[in-house]
């Protein structure tokens, strides 16, 4: 064999770029507007797919997985089950993909609507105040106070009131929710017990702030370790059910947490 190629240095891997997502809901978007389908009518099991292609290259790069995107790829092959089961035609049933549908609309909107805030917010750090400086003088004796409009100068103190409020918006202050795991134990364990077989995972995905499923999911936690609800899952990736053990919820573990 010829030296030189043994001593020839090894060719780098070719590296893979894939575009920042800021969540689950970001790349099922990009994903729908990539195959140029309606949100209305997506196909569902090449979106599945190509999701989660999309993962194992993430996890190819070394990029950390959040748990929201697992959490969305085992919502998408519930989807993509629940559609692969026969119909009956005489029975009106609901399209498994409708709530996908309304959040992905509802995505949609939120970051149009983002943007343009965005955008106004360039445009004003683009603006400056223009100072005009006048080097002339006018003498006091000059002005003649009882020629003095009144309601001309109310006219144009209320116009510059207005110019100031307009170019001055009050800054937008959002107070933070606050979840406590206390109360999702309480909660949660009144559910098991009416539900008798609770749905984990299709509950967290309908709670609307993502701080509150992340405090359900904790509180779950804390009721299998306390030995007052059990925890199963059917096959890998389906849905996780918890189902009472019937032992009561001891109040004096709760208190540390």
């Amino acid at each position: 064999m010829d030296p030189a190629l043994l001593s020839a240095e090894p060719r780098p891997a070719p590296s893979v770029s894939l575009p920042a997502f800021e969540g689950p809901l970001d790349l099922l978007l990009h994903l729908v507007r990539e195959n140029k389908v309606s949100i209305w009518d997506i196909p569902i099991a090449k979106i599945c797919l190509q999701y989660q292609a999309t993962l194992r290259k993430m996890e190819e790069l070394d990029l950390e997985v959040a748990g929201e995107y697992l959490v969305v790829a085992a919502w998408l092959l519930a989807i993509k089950s629940r559609m692969l089961l026969p119909r009956h035609a005489d029975l009106e049933e609901n399209d498994p993909r409708q709530e996908l549908v309304e959040r992905l609309i509802e995505y949609e909107k939120v970051k149009a609507t983002a943007s343009e805030l965005a955008g106004l917010e360039e445009v004003r750090r683009g603006m400056a105040a223009v100072r005009v400086a006048a080097d002339v003088h006018v003498p006091d004796d000059e002005i003649e106070l009882e020629e003095v409009d009144v309601l001309a100068l109310a006219a144009a103190l209320r116009d510059l009131l207005e110019r100031h409020r307009r170019d001055h918006p009050a800054a937008l202050e959002l107070a933070p929710m606050r979840f406590s795991v206390r109360e999702k134990i309480v909660e949660l364990f009144g559910l098991i017990q009416q539900a008798r077989s609770f749905p984990l995972l299709s509950h967290l995905l309908t709670r609307p702030d993502r701080l509150e499923s992340v405090t359900f999911l904790i509180a779950s936690l804390e009721l299998v370790r306390l030995g007052t609800a059990g925890v199963h899952q059917r096959r890998p990736f389906a849905e996780i059910y918890l189902t009472p053990t019937g032992l009561p919820l001891p109040e004096e573990a709760l208190t540390d947490v």
